[in-house]
């Protein structure tokens, strides 16, 4: 299975269905990154699509509309433009990844801090995957 080295971040690369996403939440692993919460499961047998992603940004939370899609459309560009980092890796080891982002603060964060915190969960997402 060949990986596309673009930057694209199509809709068949988010997590969709109910099932999955309950059991992406009832048993997959937890971590902290403030201010996000990254919660994923690893899937043995690989599909066509390595890593399916969700982002949430809860209502109670972020009180605004305007500032919640904000807040969603920082978290999907900074893992759009970092994604290399784990799907190569998904490949390599033929697993498939369920990968959740919850936004926690209550407050909006400036896109540079939310990209950094993207990027270290990614990669510490990598580094469980080698061990």
């Amino acid at each position: 299975m060949t990986i596309n080295q673009s930057n694209q971040f199509p809709k068949n690369e988010r997590l969709c269905g109910e099932i999955r996403i309950k059991q992406l939440f009832e048993a997959g692993s937890t971590f902290k990154v403030y201010p996000l919460k990254v919660v994923y499961k690893r899937i043995d047998n690989a599909q066509e699509i390595p890593v399916q992603v969700l982002i949430s940004v809860p209502k109670k939370i972020i009180k605004k509309a305007v500032h919640r899609n904000k807040v969603k459309r920082q978290i999907r560009e900074s893992y759009r433009l970092n994604k290399w980092l784990l799907h190569q890796k998904c490949v390599d080891k033929n697993v498939q990844l369920d990968l959740a982002f919850v936004y926690l603060s209550g407050s909006m964060h400036p896109y540079s801090e939310i990209n950094d915190k993207v990027k270290l969960s990614l990669e510490k997402i990598a580094q469980t995957l080698e061990a």
